[in-house]
């Protein structure tokens, strides 16, 4: 037997004992009909939401739009510590909508990036506003899987369409983070650094990529997205003004007790802690269960990092990760999870699928379905599930994968 036969039988015999396998027709077919049914379901909801464009009596297109454009609304007109002030915020939107209680919450760095969109009229301003962000998710999808035959995923996985029925800015987050993991596999890592910097609008969702990033040595995208970050804080102080800073800060005690009091619905939120407050259990407890999974993700994401795998397998260890760390998690900010099952069906697409990816795609497509992101109000949920099943998929590969390579470079050809 030659050389390049031996490789090839030790190579088989790898991937037979670790799992990694050619597709299954049966989990090809499940893997479709649930696509194909949720796919149907986000069209006729976002047709209906669209709708709302020409029948004035029902909610405002896209509704929590209305906190951006409202809080971006007192920038131009010379006022924007007001965004911060509840009060006047949720008058506004009674004037304007007959309908407030959306406070605006984010860093006075998203002001700016809103800022721009309320010199529109709103139907218009939300209708730009989303359209933008799904121009830059469908790059940055495309970029990141290779592959314009995936693309249709990104219709069919409900949490990004929820982002979008909603007004808020999920599809922009999936872009950016998206959009950095595909520039890291392309090897631009100042590219990569400045859309991570430009994520930090959303503080919450980048708390393990400085970790990974530091652990993985990419030291180049940690310095550049640092830099950003930086430029970004610095470029809205001048614009905005000191007050503006100051007045978020001085907010966010506001912005901790609205979250904690109820204000959000339980059954909105998508987090570990949210997730066991649907079922009644204390937030102590909820809290104590959520950081032992956070330091579960954390320790997975310093190893990942850490190993030689590709950035498929890193990206999307990183990605569940974040959306098992954070308390604070919305229905819709699971549309980062897309990104993760983008990168599980390339690199098995690529290598080679693992028994129970697909289904496991699968069922958490369909518990996304079960949740109250369609703006329906649900005293339980499965919105717990798919990071849970998501994260485990994506942990697994990563053990199988490097102990594929382990094995590999223990017996060269």
């Amino acid at each position: 037997m030659s050389d390049m036969d031996n490789q090839a039988s030790r190579t088989e015999s790898s991937v037979d004992r670790y799992g990694i396998k050619p597709t299954n027709p049966w989990t090809d077919g499940l893997l479709a009909v649930v696509f194909g049914i949720a796919g149907a379901i986000i069209l006729f909801r976002l047709g209906f939401e669209l709708s709302k464009l020409v029948f004035a009596e029902y909610r405002p297109m896209f509704g929590d739009f209305i906190s951006f454009w409202t809080a971006s609304f007192f920038v131009l007109d010379g006022a924007a510590t007001q965004a911060y002030n509840y009060e006047v915020l949720h008058k506004l939107q009674l004037d304007l909508f007959d309908q407030g209680g959306l406070p605006f919450m984010y860093p006075p760095t998203w002001l700016l990036v809103v800022a721009p969109f309320s010199a529109f009229p709103y139907n218009i301003s939300a209708l730009l506003f989303e359209a933008l962000q799904v121009i830059a998710l469908v790059w940055a999808c495309l970029s990141l899987t290779r592959a314009k035959a995936n693309l249709w995923i990104l219709i069919a996985f409900p949490a990004v369409m929820f982002g979008v029925m909603h007004g808020q800015n999920t599809a922009l987050n999936v872009a950016l983070l998206g959009g950095a993991l595909a520039a890291m596999d392309r090897n631009r890592p100042v590219l990569a650094g400045i859309l991570i910097g430009l994520l930090s609008y959303k503080p919450q969702i980048g708390v393990l990529i400085p970790i990974a990033l530091l652990a993985g040595r990419d030291y180049r995208v940690f310095v550049s997205a640092a830099v950003t970050t930086v430029l970004f804080a610095a470029t809205s102080w001048m614009v905005l003004g000191t007050d503006v800073w100051r007045a978020f800060f001085e907010n966010i005690e506001f912005a901790r007790e609205w979250l904690q009091s109820g204000q959000t619905p339980a059954n909105k939120y998508a987090s570990i802690l949210g997730w066991l407050r649907q079922f009644g259990v204390d937030n102590t407890i909820g809290m104590t269960v959520q950081m032992v999974f956070a330091g579960v993700a954390v320790c997975s994401v310093v190893w990942v990092w850490r190993r030689d795998l590709p950035l498929t397998v890193k990206g999307s260890v990183l990605v569940a990760g974040t959306c098992l760390t954070t308390p604070y998690l919305l229905d819709y900010d699971l549309g980062l999870l897309v990104i993760a099952v983008l990168l599980i069906i390339r690199q098995g697409n690529e290598t080679g699928y693992l028994a129970y990816e697909k289904a496991g795609i699968a069922i958490s497509t369909l518990c996304l379905l079960f949740s109250s992101g369609w703006g329906i109000a649900m005293d339980f949920t499965a919105i717990g599930v798919p990071v849970l099943v998501l994260f485990g998929l994506c942990v697994r590969r990563a053990i199988a994968m490097d102990r594929l390579k382990s094995e590999l470079r223990l017996h060269p050809a």
